[in-house]
């Protein structure tokens, strides 16, 4: 949107161009022209705020939604602390008579307004909401793949609001409320213990006020909920759909997410992680483990392997023949040579993670690769050769094998692999049952947390 400066001098120039020698525009009639352009431009504006949008701003942003009749001086001292967290920061009146359906919509556009205005920082939303103005927050931005963090104070919550929050396992949830306001205390209770994030919070006030106010009572508020806000966001990394071509034609397809570096990084750089699903699923498998991994301060990238999700531009993989299936290796070795040429990625730090016929594709793929230090198998691999079996024993990667109970000749094969090892950070786990790889992910919490502790150990040398 111009500034007002811009939209008085375009129309100043507009008026010179329809002069002719007969007619003067007099500067009384400029000055009217403006003040109208001022009044069009303050209405186009009501109820809307943004803040903090420059070139400084590079971690990511914030929509605040506010009631009728909030505290400015409360949200003046939010917006204050957000920008010193480097956010762009965006505030949206949403008055309690508004519908639901008309409320749910400036939500929407809200979020697809400050994505806009704040450019590559758009990636990465936080919503901030307060008293009613929060259940609608929650219902608009239900659709909205940016939004990755929520603050509410003093929400007052609908059930479908809080069902929806405790499905959204991939955002954590602030709660701010006053232990006077029971109303709100009940359902942000609720939204905390139902929440499956591991970096959900709830701050219980005494005498904090409603909302907003909150702040007012107790200014350090703003600096906690800001802080909480800014190191979500920058943990979630820089997300993106990217393709790439294998040596044999297939186009492949994958989600690359790249950690915010620090300056403790080694080297400024991140280790990398491919990751390869199973033959019966595809990446969105991984959609947990992706988030665990770069908040870890891993870069990765998370593909369809051929003929599965996306990558079918040479067939679906059902209707493939062996021989092409076979040659999955090439889809990993691609994915290895795609991830070590990204910038901040330490390109002799690569882990591979696989579920069956992707761990097979990740240990054909990386033979002979000295950038790959770390390979996860997870159930059904079976070495088909022994140079497969050399290289996985010869202590230059390190293995995690995974299998269960239910599966005896997977098991005893990754039992000799195992002990034929010489490496001390190579480890096997054996579940009870017959469980298949993703499959743990569901009957184990602490199952993909524990791989990313091993690569991180694996690929700390």
């Amino acid at each position: 949107m111009m500034s007002y400066a811009e939209e008085a001098e375009r129309s100043k120039k507009q008026m010179r161009k329809a002069q002719n020698p007969s007619i003067k525009v007099s500067l009384s009639v400029f000055r009217v022209v403006c003040f109208v352009i001022w009044i069009l431009m303050s209405m186009s504006m009501a109820n809307k705020t943004t803040y903090g949008s420059g070139a400084e701003i590079s971690v990511g942003a914030v929509v605040i939604f506010t009631g009728a009749g909030s505290d400015a001086a409360a949200l003046r001292k939010l917006v204050e602390a957000f920008e010193g967290e480097r956010l762009c920061v965006s505030q949206v009146e949403l008055p309690h008579r508004t519908g639901k359906t008309a409320a749910i919509k400036k939500v929407r556009t809200a979020i697809a307004d400050l994505a806009s205005s704040c450019g590559a920082q758009g990636d990465r939303i936080a919503v901030v909401a307060e008293r009613d103005a929060a259940d609608a927050a929650i219902l608009g931005a239900r659709s909205e793949w940016r939004v990755k963090a929520f603050t509410l104070f003093s929400g007052r919550l609908s059930a479908e609001a809080k069902t929806l929050l405790s499905k959204w396992r991939d955002n954590p949830t602030l709660c701010v409320v006053d232990s006077s306001d029971k109303t709100a205390l009940r359902d942000l209770t609720d939204v905390y213990f139902s929440s499956g994030h591991s970096d959900s919070d709830i701050k219980v006030l005494d005498d904090g006020g409603s909302g907003l106010a909150s702040i007012k009572s107790d200014p350090s508020i703003a600096g906690f909920v800001a802080q909480w806000v800014g190191r979500g966001l920058a943990s979630v990394g820089r997300a993106q759909e990217v393709t790439f071509l294998t040596e044999d034609g297939w186009k492949i397809f994958g989600n690359l997410l790249l950690p915010d570096l620090k300056d403790d990084d080694r080297n400024g750089k991140s280790p990398g992680v491919v990751l390869l699903h199973s033959g019966r699923s595809d990446r969105f498998v991984f959609a947990d483990m992706e988030r665990l991994l770069v908040r870890a301060g891993f870069a990765v990238l998370n593909i369809d392997w051929r003929g599965r999700g996306k990558s079918i531009n040479l067939g679906r993989y059902f209707d493939l023949s062996k021989e092409v299936r076979a040659q999955g290796g090439n889809d990993a070795k691609a994915a290895i040579d795609y991830l070590a040429n990204q910038p901040g990625v330490d390109a002799g730090r690569i882990g591979l993670v696989g579920i069956i016929h992707g761990a097979e594709y990740a240990v054909r793929g990386s033979i002979g690769d000295a950038r790959v230090k770390a390979l996860a198998l997870l159930t059904g691999y079976i070495p088909i050769n022994d140079r497969e079996s050399s290289y996985l024993t010869s202590g230059d990667v390190h293995v995690l094998y995974v299998s269960c109970t239910g599966h005896k000749q997977v098991t005893e094969a990754m039992r000799k692999l195992y002990a034929a090892t010489p490496d001390k950070l190579t480890r096997m786990v054996v579940y009870e049952g017959g469980a298949i790889g993703y499959q743990l992910f569901e009957l184990d919490e602490k199952f993909e947390p524990m791989i990313v502790e091993w690569l991180k150990e694996g690929l700390r040398q």
